[in-house]
């Protein structure tokens, strides 16, 4: 439509025409118009039945974040299963950088036709927002929901030759030697560092952080003796802590964890207010047809009760939370404003 009114803007003369040039003038923008008002019905047909179609051809899902994480992870298996419930593919693409931002920018900007769609998560939408330098896209109206898919525990894991049992004698170590009790996470500005703000705010704790490129490259710097924990999310700890290198002291979640029934909450250690889940979720382009939601929410949920995908989700620490869209953007921009306040109150940006 654009292209058509800067066309008949070049063929018409300037305002300084005659009369009768002028009169030609509003007959000829008649006619626009007369044809856009007869081509549009056509083009939401068109569009309406694409949607009622969908779909027919392979999806992409973009993950923001390089392969072998905790998000490359979760949409892998989503993806294979989605794949299975829509009798189409769903082609997963890593795009990683810029805290996951490059690949939010890619879906942001994509057609809004539900062929591409963004795994996306509480770092990515809640928090890198607050913290990049400049974002490409406004978080809270660029996307529409799809759908929940699991929510992940943050939890503090302590080296295997620490002294410390629980959250409560991590605590008073950084109490009794301030700064001295030394944590990595998978860099600053991640829900690892976060985790460690919300700890530090509510116990008063001093603690000096290391951050890394990713929470997996701390472990062997902890088995050194180098670090004294790590704060991170379950699935990237699971094989750490099931290998004995590290010791679960404290999972953020609001209950406990499956897979780790004995780990006691941060609420039961007396600090409800530092619970913090990592989750994820599916979003879609702003603008992406209802219909079109709809079908993707139903093929995610459909793929989130199957047996074989929760025991693989529970099997690396990940809890499938199946919801509606309106659910998911609401979870969203409440962690969107509650991160907002907690990044600004800790002072935190990006190098």
């Amino acid at each position: 439509m654009h292209s058509i009114a800067l066309q008949s803007k070049k063929a018409f003369p300037s305002p300084r025409a005659t009369p009768i040039v002028q009169g030609r003038r509003l007959a000829a923008t008649g006619a626009v118009a007369v044809m856009l008002g007869a081509a549009i019905p056509g083009v939401l047909h068109a569009q309406s039945q694409a949607a009622s179609n969908f779909p027919n051809r392979s999806i992409r899902m973009i993950v923001p974040f390089a392969p072998g994480g905790v998000s490359d992870i979760l949409g892998r298996a989503v993806a294979q299963k989605m794949s299975e419930m829509l009798g189409q593919n769903v082609i997963v693409e890593n795009r990683g950088g810029a805290a996951g931002t490059i690949g939010a920018d890619v879906v942001a900007n994509a057609s809004p036709d539900g062929y591409t769609i963004l795994l996306t998560s509480l770092s990515t939408h809640a928090i890198a927002p607050h913290i990049q330098r400049k974002v490409p896209y406004d978080t809270t109206t660029a996307f529409a929901g799809i759908g929940g898919i699991a929510l992940s525990p943050n939890i503090l894991t302590v080296g295997a030759a620490q002294p410390m049992k629980t959250v409560k004698d991590v605590i008073a170590a950084a109490r009794a030697n301030p700064g001295k009790v030394i944590f990595g996470s998978s860099g600053i500005g991640s829900i690892g560092h976060l985790a460690s703000e919300i700890l530090r705010a509510s116990t008063g704790a001093e603690m000096t952080h290391v951050p890394f490129k990713s929470a997996a490259v701390a472990y062997p710097d902890v088995m050194a003796g180098n670090l004294t924990m790590v704060f991170d999310t379950l699935p990237s700890a699971m094989q750490h802590i099931k290998s004995g290198a590290v010791r679960p002291v404290v999972m953020f979640s609001a209950s406990r964890a499956p897979a780790f029934p004995d780990v006691p909450t941060i609420s039961e250690a007396g600090f409800p207010e530092a619970t913090l889940n990592f989750w994820s979720g599916l979003v879609a382009p702003a603008g992406t047809p209802p219909i079109v939601l709809q079908r993707l929410n139903e093929a995610l949920n459909k793929s989130l009760a199957a047996a074989d995908l929760r025991e693989r989700l529970v099997g690396v620490g990940a809890d499938p939370w199946s919801t509606t869209p309106k659910e998911l953007e609401t979870r969203a921009r409440d962690d969107f404003d509650r991160m907002g306040k907690l990044i600004r109150a800790a002072g935190i940006k990006a190098d």
